[in-house]
């Protein structure tokens, strides 16, 4: 069985990242809101857009594998791995759609039923990303930097229509609202790049002898990725200095894209090469990436715990120990509930056994 514990690794940080900024939002009292830019700083040019890379990192290896890395002659059935993909994302489209209307109910703007939060913008990008399944990496690398260019480039002609009742400002309500989330067009650019990443893993595991496989790592993923990265890193460090792109999201989107590059090939490196041994039964941030979703949805809860009343220092310090006691709740459950409180796993499992129900259902005789 081969498991890359990276994909976990990442996605948990990614979550952790994402408490750290809601949490200190909601925390922070008045006279300490200037603390905000250090975790926005952080999450906005780091992990901006991570959780939509390594949706498309796993993804793709998901279909390329059947759901399991594991070496073995058994040709997955890609055309139900593609079935289950679209009843997947239409499932969390709908928990998406949801989540937003309690947004719009709590907030009184019926706007926010169609906003451009994560849950959403995966859903959409699962749902797009299943007839590309099957094009080569090139084809969806060039799309991914496409569509990047499309969302930056009609961006400021629909920013001005924003809330008017006319084509434009409809167009710029369904692609972009509000554009400090997570508009589509961005999010499935950065989507798409990452199953680009996921299949130059998929070959390297799948396709070379073992023994091969670090020195392939090297050559084929964490050198491209610390090149281009870094080059998107620099460049963000050099119009970010001049000011001379004004464009929302810009900064972060680029930035977060290149971080993710970086990070996730090391992460491969490191863990290839067995640098660092952890073992799943002790790794922390493998709960937070396998609850991901549930984490999610749940951790607004922690909204009313201390709601804008702790300074600097007690929020930093409530919320390190937030973070610790909800990854050692979550290590505590799991070999007692396993994926049943997990919304990734039920979804998959419900997809699966969707798909398989019309699969007979259509291969029964009339």
């Amino acid at each position: 069985m081969i498991r890359l514990k990276s994909i976990d690794t990442f996605r948990g940080i990614s979550v952790i990242a994402m408490i750290w900024l809601h949490v200190s939002e909601w925390w922070l009292s008045g006279d300490s809101k200037w603390f905000l830019d250090v975790p926005l700083f952080v999450t906005q040019y780091g992990f901006l857009v991570s959780y939509q890379f390594i949706s498309g990192v796993s993804r793709f290896l998901f279909y390329k594998t059947g759901g399991s890395m594991i070496e073995t002659s058994e040709i997955p059935n890609n055309q139900r791995i593609k079935r289950q993909f679209l009843v997947r994302g239409f499932f969390l489209l709908l928990i998406a759609l949801i989540f937003n209307s309690g947004v719009a109910i709590s907030t009184s703007r019926p706007s926010e039923i169609w906003s451009w939060f994560i849950l959403l913008a995966i859903a959409v990008s699962i749902i797009l990303i299943t007839p590309l399944l099957d094009t080569s990496k090139k084809t969806r690398l060039f799309l991914g930097v496409a569509f990047m260019v499309l969302n930056f480039s009609i961006l400021p002609f629909l920013q001005d229509f924003e809330g008017q009742p006319n084509v434009f400002g409809f167009l710029f309500h369904l692609l972009f609202y509000p554009t400090g989330l997570h508009p589509i067009l961005s999010s499935f650019a950065v989507f798409l790049i990452g199953t680009v990443v996921g299949e130059v893993i998929y070959e390297i595991y799948y396709k070379e002898e073992k023994k091969r496989r670090l020195s392939l790592l090297k050559k084929k993923l964490m050198l491209p990725s610390i090149l281009i990265g870094g080059i998107l890193v620099i460049f963000i460090f050099i119009a970010n200095w001049f000011r001379f792109l004004n464009l929302p999201s810009f900064y972060g989107i680029i930035s977060a894209t290149g971080i993710s590059l970086i990070l996730f090939s090391l992460f491969v490196i490191i863990e290839e090469s067995e640098i660092i041994k952890i073992n799943k039964k002790y790794n922390f941030i493998f709960y937070f990436s396998y609850y991901s979703l549930t984490i999610y949805l749940v951790h607004h809860l922690l909204y009313f715990v201390f709601l804008k009343s702790l300074n600097v220092l007690l929020s930093q310090i409530s919320i390190v120990l937030a973070v610790i006691i909800i990854g050692l709740f979550l290590k505590l459950i799991y070999p007692k509930v396993g994926g049943s409180i997990s919304i990734k796993k039920i979804i998959s499992k419900l997809s699966y056994k969707i798909v398989m129900k019309l699969e007979e259902e259509s291969d029964e005789p009339e």
